[in-house]
C-alpha cells in the first residue's frame, strides 16, 4: 500500500499512521524517514517491535505512541523532535536526559518528584537537554503540593516569576498545532548560564485513590532585549 500511495502522487509521504505492524516493515524497505508517525494503542505489542521502529524509521518532527504491551523498560533515546507517549511508564530517566527532543510529553509517568528534579538540575548545568523548549509529564505522587514542590526544587535556587518578565504564552509544537500556556500561570524560573530560562509550573489534574496527579511542565526561552 505504501507502494502504491507513493506511485500514485510520485511524492514521499509526510504523515503516516500505523495501524497494523504489518505496515511497520514495508515502511522500513520503502521509505525509512518520514516527517510524522502516529501509532495508536497496542500496535506495538513488545520492546523489540518498538526498538526496531526507532532504529529502522527516522522520524524528523512529530512521533506519536499509543499504549504498548510491555513490562520491560527502555533506556535508549526516542531520536524525534517532538515526541507524545500515551502511557510512557517504560520510559526510564536515561532515554529522557540523553535524546535531543526539543518537544517532550509523557503521559502515565512513573518518574518521581527526585526524577523531575535530577531533569531540572542536568538542564541548567547544560549538561542534557540541550534542544528542549517544552517539556509536560504527567505523574502521580504520595505528596501533598507543598512537598511535591520543595523536593521538585530542592538544592535549585529558583528566583519568583514576574508577569511583565517576558515569558511567551504559546509554544509551537510544529507547524499545524500550538500550546497555549495561561497568562497568570504561577511559576518559578531557573536561569542557564548560556542565558536560556526555564520555568517551572504545575497543574493539578486531579487523584488517583491516594495519589495526586501532577502536571508537571518546564518550558525553555530567552528573554527578548
Amino acid at each position: 500500500m505504501v507502494e502504491h500511495i507513493c506511485e500514485v502522487f510520485r511524492s514521499p509521504i509526510c504523515d503516516f499512521h500505523i495501524f497494523d505492524k504489518s505496515f511497520i516493515e514495508r515502511i522500513i524497505n520503502f521509505q525509512p524517514t518520514i516527517r510524522n508517525v502516529l501509532i495508536p494503542n497496542y500496535v506495538v505489542l513488545s520492546i523489540e517491535i518498538l526498538d526496531r521502529i526507532l532504529k529502522n524509521i527516522k522520524v524528523t518532527e512529530n512521533f506519536y505512541l499509543g499504549a504498548i504491551e510491555t513490562d520491560e523498560k527502555y533506556t535508549e533515546p526516542i531520536p524525534s523532535r517532538s515526541i507524545t507517549i500515551v502511557d510512557s511508564f517504560w520510559i526510564t530517566l536515561p532515554a529522557i536526559l540523553n535524546g535531543t527532543n526539543s518537544i517532550i510529553d509523557l503521559y502515565h509517568s512513573i518518574f518521581t518528584p527526585n526524577d523531575l528534579n535530577t531533569i531540572l538540575k542536568q538542564w541548567q548545568m547544560g549538561i542534557k537537554l540541550r534542544n528542549l523548549e517544552f517539556l509536560v509529564i504527567h505523574i502521580s505522587t504520595m505528596l501533598d503540593w507543598d512537598g511535591f514542590n520543595d523536593e521538585v526544587l530542592e538544592d535549585l535556587n529558583p528566583t519568583e516569576s514576574d508577569e511583565n518578565d517576558g515569558r511567551p504564552t504559546k509554544v509551537e509544537i510544529d507547524d499545524e498545532s500550538t500550546y497555549t500556556l495561561k497568562e497568570d500561570e504561577e511559576y518559578v524560573n531557573l536561569i542557564r548560564s548560556d542565558g536560556m530560562i526555564g520555568s517551572v509550573f504545575y497543574g493539578y489534574a486531579g487523584n488517583e485513590g491516594e495519589k495526586n496527579l501532577i502536571e508537571f511542565m518546564l518550558q525553555v526561552w530567552r528573554r527578548q532585549t
